[in-house]
């Protein structure tokens, strides 16, 4: 009951969030979600069309029953108190590193996948805890798990964190490795399905081990930050040689294999899933940590059962384990804020354009600029005019400035120059690493970056500002644009 209640505080702000980047496409075209992630979806836009409420309240009860079967698998794992339980599934509620899953009305497509994760090591679990079962109870564990395998290649990682919790959680004398035959061969199918997520050649370390800074640093990089990790890679593998070397003494002094089996599980999950980039300041792509988190959290729950072994331990980590999820609220409810007032650019900015393609029909109309993200929220506008569903309907435009988002009265752009071959814009009000885009390199002048349909360069920095010139790949700049010149 209290899970439900500190899930219904978070998130009833964010219950009325508008659709904004990915959801475009997969309201568009919800077969491209994963496997009954899609179907789902399918039946939520026929079930609540234009009403983002729906959507959100599927995505909430999705988030429950995830918290319900990590309250049960932190008890069988950690085999303490049962408050461990509902502390490992708060902190995985309120954590902002995913905010996207429940924020965007198209979060089923990382919800879903990562409850069939849950209900399968939650199965497992209990079946190794009561060897004893029926063997309905046995076929169970062994159907999720090929339910979380099988359809999809996140999970490709699973079978090591069922090998881990033989190894460290169930000890040499209660190890089973028998009960291993039907899930050799699940796992075997899933892997020669999932090959891709093998692949040496594609396998980026930095890529897949630096997002899971953030599941315990939920604020994201500063953009100099951001800029100077991109610059000097060096610095990332001394950070996480500090992270690791903190966690390895954090453990030596614990000495409780359940921390053990949190980290390397974490580890193990991440290790192979796709190359999908994380946005260090925004953290857009975080959904993707769904079930790192879950294994850190267990983890986390561990250390602190273990801290208040000692007696006088006990009162001081009951109050730093509510403030630190108090803390987590309070992030994710400004989280949900901010979306929302993303959510209300993103359609008034729909209904003006609307508004200008109507008044003027005619050529392409070009996005200067084309607002990305805001406080981890992804505006995105060209994706919320370019594709046919309830919320929207294609119009003549294409991206011709990507920058970050700042309320107009923060920041000021002006269109200088336009011609078909060379479009000229001022940007002020903010540091150029505030508004330009991934990889957050430092501006400099003469510094370009290429989006698919343009070249753009810094003409010029200034120390709150920048001059930008726009020039196409190929053909000419649009006519029109918008905003419209003046």
């Amino acid at each position: 009951m209290m899970m439900f209640l500190y899930t219904a505080v978070v998130y009833v702000w964010g219950l009325t969030v508008y659709p904004m980047g990915r959801d475009y496409t997969f309201l568009e075209s919800p077969g491209k979600l994963p496997f009954l992630a899609g179907r789902l979806f399918r039946w939520e836009i026929a079930a609540f069309g234009a009403n983002p409420l729906g959507y959100h309240l599927v995505n909430t009860a999705l988030l429950y029953a995830c918290m319900v079967c990590i309250y049960h698998f932190t008890r069988l794992v950690l085999k303490g108190p049962v408050w461990y339980g509902t502390l490992a599934a708060t902190l995985f509620m309120a954590n902002p590193v995913h905010s996207e899953s429940m924020l965007n009305l198209s979060g089923v497509g990382d919800l879903l996948p990562c409850l069939a994760a849950l209900l399968a090591l939650t199965l497992y679990a209990a079946s190794r805890r009561d060897e004893k079962g029926t063997a309905l109870r046995t076929l169970l564990p062994w159907g999720a798990f090929a339910l979380a395998m099988l359809p999809y290649p996140e999970h490709a990682g699973l079978p090591f964190v069922l090998v881990l919790f033989e190894w460290l959680v169930m000890g040499k004398e209660k190890r089973r490795w028998a009960v291993w035959a039907p899930y050799l061969v699940v796992t075997a199918a899933a892997w020669y399905g999932h090959a891709h997520a093998f692949r040496i050649a594609d396998f980026n370390p930095a890529q897949k081990m630096v997002p899971l800074y953030f599941i315990f640093y939920p604020l994201g990089f500063l953009p100099e930050t951001a800029a100077a990790f991109h610059e000097s890679p060096w610095l990332g593998w001394v950070a996480a040689g500090a992270v690791a070397s903190l966690l390895a003494l954090i453990y030596r002094k614990a000495r409780r294999p359940v921390i053990l089996f949190g980290l390397l599980g974490m580890a193990a999950v991440r290790l192979f899933q796709a190359d999908h980039a994380v946005d260090p300041v925004h953290l857009i792509g975080g959904g993707q940590l769904l079930l790192a988190n879950v294994l850190f959290n267990v983890a986390a729950a561990a250390l602190f059962c273990c801290m208040t072994d000692r007696p006088k331990w006990r009162q001081p980590v009951i109050l730093w384990t509510t403030v630190l999820c108090l803390a987590l609220f309070g992030l994710q409810i400004r989280s949900n804020e901010a979306w929302r007032y993303a959510g209300r650019q993103v359609r008034t900015f729909q209904q003006e354009l609307v508004a200008l393609a109507n008044e003027a029909p005619g050529p392409l109309i070009g996005l200067t600029p084309d607002y990305q993200y805001y406080r981890g929220a992804p505006l995105c506008l060209g994706e919320a005019v370019t594709h046919e569903t309830a919320f929207s309907r294609p119009l003549p435009v294409v991206s011709l400035l990507p920058l970050h988002y700042a309320p107009p009265e923060v920041l000021k752009v002006a269109i200088a120059e336009w011609t078909p071959e060379r479009a000229v814009v001022h940007v002020a009000g903010k540091r150029p690493l505030d508004v330009m885009c991934a990889p957050y390199a430092r501006a400099r002048p003469g510094s370009v970056q290429e989006t698919p349909l343009t070249r753009i360069q810094i003409d010029r920095v200034d120390p709150n500002g920048i001059v930008v010139s726009i020039r196409p790949k190929s053909g000419r700049l649009p006519a029109r644009t918008f905003p419209v010149i003046h």
